[in-house]
């Protein structure tokens, strides 16, 4: 596999210099940033269209409804200016919508779980920038941004067929995040990657709900810190939830500007409107103290690295 940073030989940009990766577990608050990216005209995505019909046209429906700011406020957010996740009216489904498209990343043979000696071919590498690239220049875009949960355990695979790319990485409360996860419908059935079985299948083995989550949390958290540790840290953001919902404007100014793209009264309008602000945790609410422990546990040192919580004094 070709090193993260390795330049072209022709002095051209770098492959992927106009793709941009968007990662983070599970839970963090990764659907609804991206939601708030992509509503910037300048920022192209897989949709709803390309992830369900293969043939029809990459990028023709994210760049109908590029510059639709208004409809795209209405069909991807509730009237509470929270992103939909499950429930959307029909009528508010045909909207071209951001999506995390592994059918994309499949068609071009790209494996859900590469193993660690995996190297991608060229065939792969050449039909997944052909796809980013159809996409972005259909839809308008100055840059591609992709989202998927798979590709956390991804990045040193597409490091080497976007060796250009940028990475933007959601950071939020191990806390927060298992009890996110814990409520979720599709959790039960979801095989888990780390240990082969699906969580209910864990918790019938004895597992405690709880800890399976705040376990996974930490898996995911770990297993980021390795597939990121090549990559040139000027290509990386690193922002986390609390502080996108404090202020919202401030740090989106940062990331679209990140990802090269302008800042517009049109755009910070339209994220205004939303209304976006945080929240009291959940499980502050929710828990009670041996519920906490056991997530605790799991968390601790994670916890402690990322300054959620404070160093237990010696």
């Amino acid at each position: 596999m070709a090193p993260a940073n390795s330049q072209p030989q022709s002095g051209q940009p770098l492959p992927g210099s106009r793709v941009a990766f968007l990662v983070g577990a599970g839970r963090s608050g990764t659907t609804l940033l991206q939601k708030l990216l992509c509503l910037h005209p300048g920022i192209a995505y897989i949709s709803n269209y390309e992830s369900r019909f293969a043939w029809f046209p990459d990028g023709l429906a994210p760049g109908i409804a590029a510059g639709r700011l208004q409809a795209k406020l209405g069909a991807w957010f509730d009237k509470g200016g929270n992103a939909y996740f499950v429930g959307r009216p029909w009528f508010k489904k045909v909207f071209p919508t951001p999506n995390e498209g592994e059918s994309v990343f499949a068609a071009c043979g790209v494996p859900l779980f590469p193993a660690p000696d995996y190297v991608v071919d060229e065939a792969t590498s050449s039909c997944l920038r052909r796809r980013f690239e159809q996409i972005r220049t259909r839809a308008g875009g100055e840059v591609f941004l992709s989202k998927r949960t798979a590709n956390n355990r991804r990045i040193r695979l597409l490091a080497s067929i976007f060796p250009g790319a940028r990475y933007v990485h959601l950071l939020r409360d191990g806390r927060e995040v298992a009890q996110s996860l814990s409520t979720v419908e599709w959790w039960d059935n979801h095989t888990v990657w780390w240990d082969g079985r699906t969580a209910i299948e864990m918790e019938r083995a004895g597992g405690r709900r709880l800890a399976i989550c705040a376990r996974n949390w930490v898996r995911e958290m770990q297993e980021l810190e390795i597939q990121l540790a090549p990559i040139d840290p000027a290509k990386i953001l690193t922002l986390r939830f609390e502080e996108l919902l404090a202020d919202p404007l401030t740090h989106l100014a940062r990331v679209v500007q990140f990802l090269g793209v302008e800042f517009t009264p049109a755009y910070a309008g339209a994220i205004t409107s939303l209304n976006l602000r945080p929240v009291r945790p959940r499980w502050e609410q929710d828990w009670d103290a041996a519920q906490l422990d056991s997530v605790v546990k799991e968390e601790q040192p994670m916890l402690q690295r990322l300054g959620y919580i404070a160093p237990v004094a010696s």
